[in-house]
């Protein structure tokens, strides 16, 4: 479904992502994981279009977008929930829903759908974004990726800044969508969570790629090295 080979992203002279190449099959649920600055957030982002690329080649459904605009990407079926949420504050969550149907793309996912897969939003339909919760404006954010009925759904961060229980209704959320058949592609800081809930394991560091592998092959200390950029032996320090 998705194909990276030798991308590189550059703030000015700052080489964020470096050379990065990785491909995920149809139905995958893949974690990129790595400590802040790695540049996982900036890597996302310029497959969704957000940032161009210094040099490399992005491949979508065999179609070459490399070059394309986030707007064409998000009409091939391809959609990033972004770290923050970046929600219009002062318009209404159905308003911000409603911003996803934009691309008249053809698929299940319509506001009847999303408020039954976020019931806790059915009550803030007509609130403003910005005076809900962070679980309510992260359930809207990703319900707003949902309305153009992605085939590739990003999400940057899903559980930062929200409280335990909300990260487990948001995961239950997603699971739906695992169900579904729809590739998924998230950042988690939380090793346990991604590597029970994902496919594979994508470790970033310092802009390149040091681990990838199925998570059923891989363990907590193997992703702890590479976070960190460790040899075995320092590990368990670390830990």
């Amino acid at each position: 479904m998705l194909n990276i080979s030798d991308l590189d992203v550059r703030y000015g002279q700052f080489r964020a992502v470096q050379g990065v190449s990785l491909s995920i099959i149809k139905g995958e649920t893949v974690s990129l994981i790595g400590a802040n600055g790695a540049g996982k957030s900036t890597f996302l982002r310029a497959i969704a279009g957000a940032l161009p690329c210094h040099q490399g080649r992005i491949t979508f459904k065999d179609e070459n977008i490399t070059l394309s605009s986030a707007s064409h990407r998000v009409q091939r079926g391809l959609a990033l929930v972004p770290e923050g949420r970046r929600l219009f504050s002062d318009m209404t969550v159905e308003e911000n829903l409603l911003l996803g149907k934009t691309t008249n793309r053809d698929g299940e996912w319509t506001l009847e759908r999303i408020f039954e897969t976020f019931p806790n939003l059915v009550k803030r339909r007509t609130a403003k974004a910005g005076n809900l919760s962070g679980g309510e404006q992260q359930a809207t954010a990703i319900g707003r990726a949902l309305m153009s009925n992605p085939e590739l759904l990003i999400l940057d961060e899903v559980s930062l800044g929200l409280s335990p229980l909300v990260v487990d209704q948001v995961y239950d959320s997603i699971e739906k969508l695992r169900q579904t058949g729809t590739t998924i592609v998230l950042v988690e800081q939380d090793l346990a969570r991604a590597i029970a809930f994902s496919n594979r394991a994508v470790c970033m560091l310092e802009g390149r790629i040091v681990l990838d592998k199925p998570c059923a092959e891989t363990n907590r200390d193997e992703i702890t090295q590479a976070y960190f950029g460790l040899d075995p032996s320092q590990t368990q320090e670390a830990i």
